[in-house]
C-alpha cells in the first residue's frame, strides 16, 4: 500500500520530471520548552524489536557500481546542475546536488543512501532507524521516525533547497520536525522534537546510526585523545567500538570523518559560541555477526545527550554532512563553521609571556617526591634551564589530591605563603615563569572548605547532582571528593577567592587546572544550574574573564580554547601508561593524527601530560613525537627519579629554545606521509620529518634518521636539528644516535650535541662565508668561557670537525664555527655579529 504522504504543490517549472513544492504555512507549531539537557548515553543503542524493521541498507536503494562511472554520471546528472528534488518514485525521495545524491525513504524518512557524484561511489548505505531516535530514561522503549511509518508529511522549498519532514501524528508521545538544507558540497540537518507524554528523553540519535560498507573505507578519523586518531581498515572490520562523549579528553570536537574512495565525508555539528554547548556521544560501532552494524557494515553513531522533560521541546544544532577532499579539509571546515578561527589569538591571551613560553620547557617540581623548602629553591633553580615554565605540584597541605580547593597556605614543611612568594620571585629573576597545579572542579571531602561550609550549606548544595538529587562523589584511590557545580553561589565565590590568592598572595604567571579539560561532560541537576545540560557552559562562563591570566588545563577541547592558553595531555601518555588505544582499537589499527593541530594550534600551546612520568622527558620517541605534532617539551626536575637524565633535560631545553619560536602557536600548514614510516609536518617556515619506526633508520636527503628520529629545519637553512644514526650531511657518524642542533648566524654558527658520543660532524658554514674564506672551530663551556680551538677543514662546501664532549678536561656545551681572519683585510671576524 502506498504510504500516506501529504505535500503542497507550487506552480512552477519542472526539471527532469521532479516535483517542486514549498513548506506548508501555518502548520503544527512545536511548543518551545526550556532548553533540553543531556548526559551520558544510556548503555547500549539497541532498538526495540518493533523498530528492528526500520533498518534499511544497501538493498533499499541500489546505486551505481563504482566501475560504471560513465553510466553513473548519466544517471546522476552533470556536476554543474543545481540542486534538484525528485519524489516521483513510490517509496523514496531524491535530492541531487553537484557533489552528491541523497536518497530518503518515504516511510519514516529513513536515510537510504548518500552517493558521491564524482565517482559514483556509495558513501552511506543506509541507516539504523528512520533518521532520528529518542531514548527515554530507564528501560522504556525508544521512539523515532520509524514509529510514524505511513504518517509522514514532507514539503520541498525550491527557493531555499530545503526539505521539511513532519512527524506529527496526533497520538504520538513525541512529535518532531526535520529540516534538510541541500548545499553544493554539504547537507545541513536539524531536528526539533516535543515530548508530549513520554518519560524524560535522555538522548536523541540524529542522524540515527548511519550504515557504511566496511570494505569501502580506507581510513576513519576521530577526535579521541589529543591530537586525534586515524583509524585503519582493520579497526572497522573487527567487532568493537569507539564511542565517546564530547566534550572530554576522549572527544575534543563534535566531528567524525571517513575516507571513502578519493573523498572524505564528515559528520559534525555547527554550534558556535555563544550558543550553549551541546554534548554528544559519537563514534564508530561494529558488532558481532548477526546484529545490526555487522557483516558488510559498521555504524557511525551520533547521539545528542539530552534531558527533555514531559511537555518540553528540544532543538538540535545543525548537523552537517560534508564531502571534502581530505580530513584536513573537513576539520578546517569544522573550525570555520564553529568560528574557532575567530577565537582570541595566543598573543592576545599571553602578551609578552608568549615569547617566553615558546622557548621554555615545562619543568615539573614535585614537592612530595622532592620536598625542598621554598627558601632553598634557588639551588634547584640554578640547575634548571632558563627560561622554563616551572610547575610546582603537591605543595598544598596533605600533598597530591588532598585539601582541594585549599592550596594556600602551603604545607608547613615547605614554608610559609610569603616564602612561596619569594621562591616565585627568584624564579622570575632567573628568567622563568611559574604555573602552580590547581583543581577547581573537584573538592576534597576532607578539605577545610568542605568541612567548614557556612550554615545551612551542605555538600549537596555545592555539588553536581544526579536525577535523584544525590551529590556526585568521585574517588581516586584512597581520595574522595565532590564534583562541584559551577553555578552554586558558594562555589563561584570560592573560585573567585582562589584566583585572587594567586594574583596577590603568590602572583603566578599561569594557572593550571586539573580535570577541567579531561572529565567527560556531566549532567548537572543542582537547583542552581539553569539547565541540566549546562555543566561545562558554567565553567566556561566562570573562567572566561580570567583568560588574560594564562589559563591551562589537563587535556582540552574546542570551546575551552576560546579562553585557555594551554592543553596538557596526549594519546602518547594513554598508550604508554595504560596501553589504552591498543586495548580499545587493536594494535596496528590506529595512529596519532593532527586533527586538533589543524583545529587549535594557533589558539593554545600543547604539552604532554603535566604529571605522567611516562611522557615527562625527552627520550627519542617523545622528542620526535613532540616536534611532529607541535607539542612543547615537558620534563621532570626530580634528579632522584630513575628516568631523570641531565643530558635529556638539556636536549629538551635546547630544542625548545631553538625550535619553539618556529612552531609554538603557529597554524599547521601541512602533514603527510612522504615515505614508509616517515611523516612530514610544516609549521610556517619549519619543516619536520619524523621516522616513526622505532627499530630502523630511514635515509632522507643524505641524512639517516635514527630509529624514532627526526630532522627539523627552517626554510632559510639557519636552523637545523635532528636525531641521526649513520650519516649526517653525508659524513659517517660514530655508532649510536646523535642529537645535533645547528644555528647558523651571519659571522658564526653554533653546533650542539646534547646527546650522543664523540663523532665527526659536517655543518654548513655561517651565512656570510664565501669560497676561499677560512673557518675555525672553538669549544665553549656552559658558562660561556672559551675552552679552545679544534682543527677542522672545508669539504664540498661544509666544515668538518670532530665534536668531542670534553676538551682539556672540561665539558663542552657547544662549538662555534666562525670566519677565520681575512688576510686581505687583516681583521679578525671572530666575535663579530652572528
Amino acid at each position: 500500500m502506498r504510504p500516506h504522504v501529504r505535500f503542497r504543490l507550487i506552480a512552477g517549472p519542472r526539471r527532469g520530471g521532479a516535483t517542486t513544492a514549498e513548506p506548508k504555512r501555518g502548520g503544527r507549531l512545536l511548543g518551545r520548552g526550556r532548553r533540553a539537557a543531556r548526559c551520558g548515553l544510556r548503555g547500549g543503542l539497541a532498538l526495540a524489536a518493533a523498530l528492528a524493521a526500520g533498518v534499511l541498507s544497501l538493498a533499499a536503494e541500489a546505486g551505481p557500481a563504482p566501475a560504471s562511472r560513465a553510466l553513473a554520471a548519466d544517471l546522476l546528472g552533470s556536476a554543474g546542475d543545481a540542486v534538484r528534488f525528485d519524489d516521483r518514485a513510490r517509496d523514496r525521495i531524491a535530492i541531487t546536488a553537484p557533489a552528491y545524491r541523497l536518497v530518503l525513504g518515504k516511510r519514516g524518512g529513513a536515510l537510504l543512501s548518500l552517493v558521491d557524484r564524482r565517482s559514483g561511489r556509495r558513501l552511506v548505505s543506509g541507516s539504523r532507524g528512520c533518521l532520528w531516535r529518542a531514548d527515554p530514561v530507564g528501560e522504556g522503549a525508544p521512539t523515532g521516525g520509524c514509529a510514524f511509518g505511513q504518517r509522514l508529511d514532507y514539503a520541498w522549498s525550491r527557493a531555499s533547497s530545503t526539505l521539511t519532514l513532519d512527524y506529527s501524528d496526533g497520538a504520538a508521545a513525541v512529535v518532531a520536525r526535520v529540516t534538510i538544507i541541500a548545499r553544493p558540497s554539504f547537507l545541513d540537518l536539524r531536528l526539533t522534537i516535543r515530548n508530549r507524554t513520554a518519560p524524560v528523553l535522555e538522548s536523541v540519535a540524529f542522524p540515527a546510526d548511519v550504515l557504511v560498507e566496511t570494505r569501502a573505507v580506507r581510513a576513519g578519523y576521530a577526535p579521541t585523545y589529543l591530537p586525534g586518531l586515524r583509524l585503519g581498515p582493520g579497526f572497522f572490520s573487527r567487532p568493537g567500538k569507539l564511542v565517546r562523549t564530547y566534550p572530554s579528553r576522549w572527544a575534543f570536537a563534535d566531528y567524525l570523518s571517513l575516507d571513502i574512495g578519493g573523498r572524505n565525508v564528515s559528520l559534525s555539528s555547527v554550534n558556535p559560541l555563544p550558543s550553549p554547548l551541546q554534548p554528544v556521544a559519537l563514534g564508530f560501532v561494529r558488532r558481532a555477526e548477526g546484529r545490526i552494524c555487522s557483516g558488510r557494515f559498521f555504524c557511525v553513531t551520533h547521539s545528542f545527550l539530552t534531558w527533555v522533560e514531559t511537555g518540553a521541546s528540544w532543538r538540535s544544532p545543525v548537523v552537517r554532512l560534508r564531502l571534502g577532499a581530505s580530513a584536513q579539509a573537513t576539520i578546517l571546515a569544522y573550525r570555520s563553521d564553529n568560528r574557532i578561527d575567530r577565537y582570541p589569538s595566543l598573543a592576545a591571551k599571553l602578551g609578552r609571556r608568549g615569547d617566553i613560553l615558546a622557548r621554555a620547557p615545562l619543568v615539573k617540581l614535585d614537592l612530595v617526591k622532592e620536598p625542598v623548602p621554598f627558601r632553598d629553591w634557588r639551588s634547584i633553580l640554578q640547575r634548571l634551564p632558563s627560561p622554563s615554565l616551572l610547575h610546582p605540584v603537591s605543595f598544598q597541605p596533605g600533598g597530591h589530591d588532598e585539601s582541594f580547593p585549599d592550596f594556600l597556605p602551603p604545607q608547613g614543611s615547605l614554608g610559609t605563603t610569603e616564602e612561596f612568594r619569594g621562591a616565585v620571585a627568584n624564579a622570575r629573576a632567573l628568567g622563568s615563569l611559574v604555573m602552580p597545579y590547581l583543581n577547581l572542579s573537584w573538592w576534597d571531602d576532607g578539605s577545610p572548605t568542605v568541612g567548614a561550609l557556612p550554615p545551612p550549606l551542605t555538600p549537596a548544595d555545592i555539588a553536581v547532582r544526579d536525577e535523584s538529587g544525590v551529590p556526585l562523589l568521585e574517588r581516586y584511590g584512597e581520595h574522595a571528593g565532590y564534583v562541584v557545580s559551577p553555578y552554586a553561589p558558594y562555589v563561584r565565590e570560592r573560585v573567585a577567592r582562589l584566583l585572587e590568592e594567586w594574583r596577590t598572595e603568590v602572583p603566578a604567571d599561569c594557572l593550571f587546572f586539573d580535570q577541567l579539560g579531561a572529565r567527560p561532560w556531566r549532567r548537572d541537576l543542582n537547583p542552581a544550574s539553569p539547565d541540566p545540560l549546562a555543566y561545562y557552559d558554567g565553567w566556561l562562563g566562570l573562567l572566561a574573564p580570567y583568560a588574560p591570566r594564562c589559563l591551562m588545563a589537563e587535556d582540552g577541547w574546542d570551546r575551552l580554547a576560546a579562553s585557555f592558553a594551554g592543553f596538557h595531555g596526549s594519546v602518547l601518555m594513554l598508550a604508554r601508561e595504560h596501553d589504552e588505544p591498543d586495548l580499545l582499537l587493536g594494535a596496528g589499527n590506529w595512529e596519532p593524527f593532527p586533527l586538533a593541530i589543524w583545529l587549535l594550534h594557533d589558539k593554545v600551546l600543547l604539552y604532554q601530560h603535566d604529571l605522567a612520568e611516562q611522557t615527562l622527558g625527552a627520550d627519542d620517541e617523545i622528542v620526535s613525537w613532540n616536534l611532529a605534532f607541535g607539542f612543547l617539551f615537558s620534563v621532570n626536575a626530580d634528579e632522584a627519579s630513575p628516568r631523570f637524565r641531565r643530558d635529556r633535560l638539556e636536549l629538551a631545553a635546547s630544542l625548545q629554545r631553538v625550535l619553539g619560536p618556529h612552531y609554538a602557536g603557529r597554524r599547521l600548514d601541512g602533514y603527510r606521509a612522504v615515505a614508509p614510516d616517515v611523516t612530514e609536518t610544516r609549521f610556517g617556515d619549519l619543516l619536520v620529518l619524523r621516522n616513526r619506526n622505532a627499530e630502523q633508520t630511514r635515509r632522507v636527503g643524505g641524512n639517516d634518521l635514527a630509529p624514532s628520529g627526526y630532522v627539523a629545519r627552517t626554510d632559510d637553512r639557519r636552523v637545523l636539528a635532528g636525531a641521526f644514526a649513520g650519516l649526517f650531511n653525508g659524513v659517517s657518524l660514530s655508532p649510536g644516535t646523535h642529537h645535533v642542533i645547528v644555528e647558523r648566524g651571519l659571522q658564526s654558527s653554533e653546533v650542539r650535541q646534547p646527546v650522543g658520543s664523540d663523532t665527526r660532524l659536517a655543518v654548513d658554514p655561517p651565512t656570510a662565508w664565501r669560497a676561499g674564506r677560512g673557518l675555525r672551530a672553538d669549544a665553549y663551556a656552559a658558562d660561556g668561557a672559551r675552552i679552545g680551538e679544534v682543527p677542522g677543514s672545508l669539504r664540498a662546501g661544509r666544515f668538518e670537525f670532530r665534536y668531542d664532549g670534553t676538551l682539556d678536561g672540561r665539558r663542552v656545551a657547544l662549538y662555534r664555527i666562525g670566519l677565520a681572519p681575512d688576510p686581505a683585510r687583516s681583521v679578525a671576524s671572530f666575535g663579530g655579529r652572528r
